[in-house]
């Protein structure tokens, strides 16, 4: 009766340990995924009937990093449809996207991280607007280095989380 017990316990504190874990994919392997990027009739135009964002389903392989990294980084690599752009610059580079809670932080390098109002409004949204379509995410938080900044490239405030585009 008393290994009964046991077993049905340890069985237990495994089912709850797996409903603990996070519900985003493993680190490899290959996975759908939802990408947001600029619309190029927007960028060309400046026309803001148009919407800005438009998502693109993709099939990504992750490799090296992680998930939520691999998502960022071909955000950077750009979009498959030709009438889309990505307007974050392939100068930036991502040192690392960690979790806290149901907070990413996207922590850039300061190296690289140059351009205009428009590609900073972009990078931040296109990241945002990506990574709140992980399940877990609720908010983004942008570092610098590994630290909080004011801005990315001078033109927004990152101090605080985003929970939605700008």
């Amino acid at each position: 009766m008393k290994k009964s017990i046991s077993l049905i316990m340890a069985l237990l504190m495994v089912l709850m340990l797996g409903a603990c874990t996070p519900k985003k994919p493993a680190d490899q392997g290959s996975y759908s995924a939802v990408l947001y990027f600029a619309n190029k009739e927007y960028v060309l135009t400046g026309n803001e009937e148009l919407e800005k964002l438009i998502p693109e389903d993709r099939s990504i392989e992750v490799k090296e990093n992680s998930f939520a990294k691999t998502l960022i980084l071909e955000l950077v690599e750009g979009p498959e449809n030709q009438e889309l752009v990505t307007l974050i610059p392939d100068t930036v580079k991502i040192l690392d996207v960690s979790f806290e809670d149901t907070t990413a932080n996207v922590n850039f390098s300061s190296e690289g991280l140059q351009g205009g109002s428009m590609q900073e409004a972009f990078t931040i949204n296109q990241i945002v607007a990506t990574l709140l379509e992980l399940e877990e995410v609720d908010r983004v938080q942008f570092l610098v280095d590994g630290e909080k900044a004011e801005s990315l490239m001078g033109h927004f405030d990152i101090s605080k989380p985003f929970e939605q585009t700008i």
